[in-house]
């Protein structure tokens, strides 16, 4: 596998999440982006069409051509395949809009007979003057650009259909995938779906598929067909692996038919999180891209060399959601994927953007422990962690990777001065993180093994709780009810990548005033990577100030992850200018204690 990739070219659409991002096929510099305010949970859409531009020694450089306003999100955009200058895309209000880049302001036809939000479009690059639209209201629409109404309607699914696809071999198949977990193929041959006036209507749609797959138990959010095999199709979702099917049994199959199988070549744990996208590379028959709400891109082969990994490469240089991603059709070492505030493109130069995590769920991350750091000589000098792998329902917690911040902290342990307790039998040390705040069963089991594998479950407890509730549980893991109340609190309490949710600054701050020493020794050591947002940071230190919490900030600095001993002071105004290569360089060191009039 190769090391993270830096991307060529970057631009920011403020305001606006991408969902999905289209290659033209007239045009090797063209793209075409859908975007929504707000996560697209309510207001406005925008439709940006986007282009690659010669930049230095031979790089991209990208900029914003133009933009669309809309009433609703935007989810999806397909160019036509006819008119190199025209375009549809499906919103979130029900309706699928035609726009020509070359006129402005407005849409040059709009098309509404979806009663929910449509989620899909699709031009077929064989019926060349014909799209599809999928939706939420479970049905898939059929479409040509000079009809004021739908050709076909499909009754595909009873639940939301993620996404329809023509497949690029035969005018007259198309696959769809639902929150049902089933992949849908239908043949348009089949004498249910011709038209006429005994047949298929807009008032009374059909369903059969000539196939049905039964992919997942959970949601599938993406599918694509290979480009070189006809009836070899990806798929992907809420489970995180990548499937790829064979399903040639259908073209064997009666054209009334309604078979049920599938037979699944690969399956691939895929993402840390649901996977938004997959697409098959049009340019090799077994590599494919996928994007992630774990805010990656990542390249696979389905075809590994013996010995070798699935995975190819990593995109991680996005800091939100990543929901789409689309192959250049003329430049094999282009791609595009789509997070909520960044569009980038490449496959060529290897990443040198910092990593802010390591591991993958249920793998072994290893750390070895500096010489210097060792008490004694013949200590241990690894530390193997098994990383969580929570239930999808705790997904949401990021608890599932080794976090760059707490790397940092476990390197820099020196500077926490332990040794200002050396006259004292025992120190108390509290981690509020991964171990505290998730009261997740299976996450405790997991940190809970992880102790009991490194030999210190005589010194160490993983103990499940919730910030700014009661205390006991943390107090009574020591089993010592009879010491005095502010002994059996922490001297030390330690925190790496806590401050990423505002709504949770207050609660995470009632637990360190409830846990935390009253002494003038005691500390509160937070480090915060800078993906945290500085303005996040910033209403933590001011929550700190003005709540009257009786902790004051001892110190405050930036420091930076790849060079040692570099600091600099902490500025909020900062964020106006760096980038995401310069944020991914620096954490946050705060230290907190009791002020003078609140120790007692």
């Amino acid at each position: 596998m190769n090391a993270s990739q830096a991307p060529n070219t970057v631009v920011q659409t403020p305001g606006f999440a991408h969902y999905s991002v289209a290659w033209s096929p007239f045009h090797n510099h063209r793209l075409a982006v859908a975007s929504a305010a707000n996560f697209g949970l309510v207001g406005n859409g925008r439709l940006h069409t986007v282009s690659l531009v010669p930049g230095p020694r031979g790089t991209h450089g990208v900029k914003v051509d133009k933009f669309f306003e809309t009433q609703d999100a935007l989810y999806d955009v397909a160019w036509s395949e006819v008119h190199e200058n025209q375009l549809v895309g499906s919103s979130g209000d029900g309706s699928i809009k035609m726009w020509d880049i070359t006129l402005n302001d407005f849409p040059m036809r709009s098309w509404r007979e979806h009663t929910r939000e449509v989620f899909s479009v699709d031009w077929s690059n064989i019926r060349k003057d014909t799209f599809l639209s999928s939706s939420w209201d479970g049905n898939v629409k059929l479409w040509t650009p000079d009809r004021p109404r739908s050709v076909t309607t499909l009754q595909a699914h009873q639940s939301c259909v993620y996404q329809a696809l023509f497949s690029p071999h035969h005018s007259d198949m198309l696959a769809t995938c639902s929150t049902d977990g089933t992949i849908k193929i239908f043949d348009l041959r089949n004498p249910a779906y011709a038209s006429g006036p005994s047949s298929n209507s807009f008032t009374n749609p059909v369903s059969a598929a000539a196939l049905t797959i039964p992919a997942s138990a959970t949601e599938l959010l993406s599918l694509d067909w290979n480009k070189y095999r006809p009836f070899l199709i990806a798929s992907a979702g809420v489970d995180r692996l990548i499937k790829s099917w064979d399903c040639r049994m259908v073209a064997n199959a009666p054209p009334s038919s309604e078979a049920v199988g599938g037979l699944c070549e690969h399956q691939v744990p895929g993402h840390e999180y649901a996977i938004r996208k997959v697409q098959w590379s049009p340019h090799r028959a077994d590599v494919l891209a996928t994007a992630s709400y774990d805010m990656t891109c990542r390249i696979w082969t389905m075809n590994p060399q013996p010995g070798r990994a699935h995975l190819l490469n990593i995109h991680d240089s996005h800091t939100e959601f990543v929901g789409g991603c689309g192959w250049s059709l003329f430049d094999e070492d282009l791609i595009a994927n789509d997070p909520e505030d960044i569009l980038s493109s490449s496959l060529q130069t290897l990443y040198d953007f910092t990593p802010i995590t390591h591991s993958t769920p249920g793998s072994i991350f290893t750390y070895i422990i500096e010489p210097t750091l060792l008490p004694i000589s013949n200590a241990a000098r690894v530390i193997e962690l098994e990383t969580p792998d929570p239930q999808p329902s705790k997904w949401d917690l990021h608890a599932s990777s080794i976090w760059i911040a707490a790397v940092y902290l476990a390197d820099h342990i020196e500077d926490l001065e332990l040794h200002r307790f050396q006259d004292r039998e025992v120190v108390r040390v509290l981690e509020l993180g991964a171990v505290s705040d998730y009261p997740d069963e299976h996450l405790i089991r997991t940190l809970s093994e992880n102790i009991l594998q490194n030999g210190v479950s005589g010194v160490a407890r993983a103990v499940p709780y919730d910030w700014g509730t009661n205390i006991s549980a943390l107090v009574d893991a020591y089993g010592d009810r009879e010491t005095p109340q502010n002994d059996v609190l922490f001297d030390v309490i330690i925190a790496a990548d806590t401050l990423w949710n505002p709504a949770l600054h207050k609660q995470f701050i009632q637990s360190l005033i409830m846990s935390l020493k009253r002494s003038p020794d005691s500390r509160v050591y937070l480090v915060a990577g800078l993906h945290t947002g500085r303005y996040t940071i910033q209403a933590f230190l001011r929550s700190i100030e003005t709540d009257g919490c009786g902790l004051v900030v001892e110190s405050l600095s930036e420091r930076q992850v790849t060079a040692a001993q570099t600091s600099r002071s902490w500025d909020v105004t900062r964020a106006e200018n760096e980038d995401e290569r310069e944020r991914r360089r620096w954490i946050v060191w705060i230290v907190l204690k009791w002020g003078e009039n609140d120790l007692s």
